[in-house]
């Protein structure tokens, strides 16, 4: 009875969540994916599982709008598009206009190309960039068609799976291989030469990457997919969905803290913070202030209050972030208007800065205006920020039709884009890796749908 209900467009967007954080995919090597003779993983073309599940959804809703034209040829094409519901966000989002915008900004992006000094590999991220447009679209307009819970429990599956392959690698400081390397996993240990390791009480320690490329973006992963959790606990009434979410929510938190990532660990307590605060803490303030207390003295006598405190100018990883940004401004100021050109950061940075380790120094830099400044321009750091602006936009119109009385900053809406925004200040992999980009065409997607907001 299931099966039935579950069309086939559903079908291939729930394998799409549940293989979310897996980087199952074969590489390709042209010459365009080499720099300095090096092979560079960001430049080579890959074809993912989640591709082909993002191509199957592609055609199967490009055959669902067949047969709806089909059955439905005596309407205009004006009253097409209101009964495909594109007049969901047509109020707050002018789709004439946006397309104009749209072709603008590809326009832009397309010429940049043309002046890059790699054109193919521009090419290919324009590939990419359609791609995930698609999927931020397929996802704002058809969510609220799906099953919110079946979407929870294919992360929470993701999440228990990361924390088993996480605790395996801190254990064992190395990959665990067989059957994960099909998922995904790539084969390290603690003396893999760009591996990221992490000093606690004076003792080097590997960082678990789970099946995701570093340790950062199972840490973003694992943030993202439990503020979702845990903003629809509430709205469920099943005590063993409950109860199933909150053990999620449990070992994922466990999941996190072993990556070590900091910037995720700081905004998931603060969402936890603010949470339990909200439901259980806000009328006993002595109690709070003694939690606080709890937090903070384990936070700097623990070990891993040695991965917050101990930071220094000199360490590497800073330095090679300074001088990331560094180059980042410097093609920005060179490259005003179009950008390096899509794809393109990579390619152009050693003639930006010298390169002295390739397994550390080339990388993109790490900010996603950054990122998109220097390769798409100005123009295109102005679309991207107006974009965002809009989507917040979208948020708070749509809650205020929903709820009068509830503050903007408590919908799960809002936090989940706001996380995003923040992990994206810090880091690069939104824009650079396949996991990122689907999750973040997903938290984009889910931002403009008309499903209700749920509040933390």
């Amino acid at each position: 009875m299931l099966a039935q209900k579950i069309n086939i467009k559903n079908l291939f967007f729930y394998l799409l969540i549940l293989f979310l954080p897996t980087q199952l995919g074969r590489h390709f090597w042209p010459d365009f994916s080499f720099v300095s003779g090096i092979r560079v993983d960001y430049l080579a073309p890959t074809l993912y599982v989640t591709d082909i599940l993002i191509l199957l959804l592609f055609i199967t809703w490009t055959f669902s709008l067949i047969k709806f034209s089909i059955f439905n040829f005596q309407f205009s094409i004006k009253s097409k598009f209101k009964n495909l519901n594109f007049s969901n966000i047509s109020n707050s989002f002018q789709i004439s206009n946006f397309k104009f915008q749209i072709s603008f900004l590809l326009m832009i992006i397309l010429i940049g190309i043309l002046l890059s000094k790699n054109q193919l590999v521009g090419f290919y991220g324009l590939l990419k960039l359609v791609e995930f447009i698609f999927l931020g679209f397929y996802t704002a307009f058809n969510i609220k068609k799906l099953r919110f819970d079946i979407v929870l429990l294919l992360f929470s599956i993701g999440i228990i799976f990361e924390f088993f392959l996480a605790i395996l690698q801190y254990l064992n400081q190395r990959s665990i291989g067989g059957i994960f390397y099909f998922l995904g996993e790539r084969t390290f240990n603690a003396q893999t030469p760009g591996i990221a390791n992490a000093s606690l009480g004076g003792e080097l320690f590997l960082r678990p990457y789970g099946a995701f490329p570093h340790p950062n973006v199972l840490a973003g992963y694992l943030l993202i997919a439990m503020t979702l959790i845990l903003s629809g606990i509430k709205s469920y009434e099943s005590r063993i969905k409950k109860i199933v979410f909150i053990l999620t929510l449990t070992i994922g938190t466990i999941a996190l803290f072993l990556t070590l990532g900091r910037i995720a660990i700081v905004v998931w307590v603060l969402i936890l913070g603010f949470f339990i605060v909200r439901k259980f803490l806000i009328h006993n303030s002595y109690f709070l202030i003694l939690l606080i207390v709890v937090f903070l003295f384990l936070g700097l006598t623990t070990p891993l209050g040695v991965r917050f405190t101990d930071i220094r100018l000199t360490d590497e990883s800073i330095v090679v972030r300074q001088e990331l940004i560094k180059s980042s401004l410097l093609m920005v100021k060179n490259n005003p208007f179009f950008g390096v050109g899509l794809n393109n950061f990579l390619i152009e940075l050693p003639d930006y800065q010298k390169i002295k380790n390739y397994f550390t120094d080339l990388q993109p830099v790490h900010n996603i205006f950054l990122l998109v400044a220097a390769q798409t321009g100005i123009v295109g750091l102005i679309f991207f920020l107006w974009f965002i602006g809009k989507t917040y936009k979208r948020i708070m119109n749509h809650e205020s039709r929903i709820r009068h009385r509830t503050p903007i900053i408590h919908n799960s809406k809002f936090i989940i884009l706001s996380t995003a925004l923040v992990l994206g200040f810090f880091d690069h992999y939104f824009l650079t890796l396949q996991q990122g980009q689907l999750l973040f065409s997903f938290i984009l997607g889910f931002c403009w749908s008309k499903s209700k907001a749920n509040v933390i």
